[in-house]
């Protein structure tokens, strides 16, 4: 494993068990066997640009899965449903806890990130939102008449949810035996979170609030062919 890999994998169990600002550049350093105090700065340019490096490395692969899982279900040949996006991008989530160690420090970390109101979230996964960004405007296209921006903060709730149930999962041995179910169970949870209709106050207030670009819900990744 060269010096890069260490503190990336250093930094992401760090990352992943403490809240991200309380974890110091000495601490990954230590962490990682680095006697260079600049080792971070030569491998990364700044913090921002390791938190990046740890994020591409297990949340990049949950987004090349929600491609996956569209591309097979538009392959199909039938128009998709709010159950289809919401499958591809809870299903992915739930999947990490089968990668074993690599797995749960991936949804520790996103967890932790989600909590954390000083990370850019959309600078840190631009470029590696394109999963996420076809399965968030399937859920648009789906829910009709809900404002831009209560769905988006649905979303991110859901997101929130979740990856702290799955971060939890393992308090609750009788939760192993029922997988199968209890994942289901998150799409319908998810599915219920996004499509409940609003209340008539919620329309009157939000239907004309901005929410960034809305056309991509805020989302940087370029449009697909699908």
């Amino acid at each position: 494993m060269s010096a890069k890999q260490k503190i990336i994998h250093a930094a992401g169990d760090l990352f992943a068990r403490n809240a991200i600002d309380m974890v110091s550049q000495k601490q990954i350093l230590e962490a990682a066997g680095q006697r260079n105090s600049s080792a971070i700065q030569y491998h990364f340019g700044s913090r921002e640009g390791l938190l990046r490096a740890v994020f591409e490395r297990g949340v990049a692969r949950i987004d090349v899965r929600r491609n996956e899982i569209l591309d097979a279900l538009e392959a199909e040949g039938r128009p998709l449903v709010l159950r289809d996006y919401v499958t591809a991008l809870v299903l992915p989530l739930c999947e990490q806890r089968l990668e074993g160690e690599i797995g749960n420090q991936t949804l520790r970390f996103l967890s932790q990130v989600l909590q954390d109101p000083n990370i850019r979230l959309t600078e840190i996964m631009k470029g590696i939102d394109s999963g996420m960004r076809r399965g968030h405007l399937g859920v648009v296209r789906c829910t009709d008449g809900i404002p831009p921006l209560l769905l988006r903060f649905r979303l991110f709730s859901a997101s929130m949810m979740v990856s702290g149930v799955l971060c939890d999962w393992d308090r609750n041995r009788k939760l192993e035996r029922f997988s199968a179910v209890f994942v289901d169970d998150l799409i319908n949870m998810v599915m219920a979170m996004v499509s409940q209709p609003p209340s008539e106050a919620a329309l009157a207030e939000l239907m004309d609030a901005p929410v960034g670009e809305e056309k991509n819900m805020g989302y940087s990744a370029p449009e697909t062919d699908a």
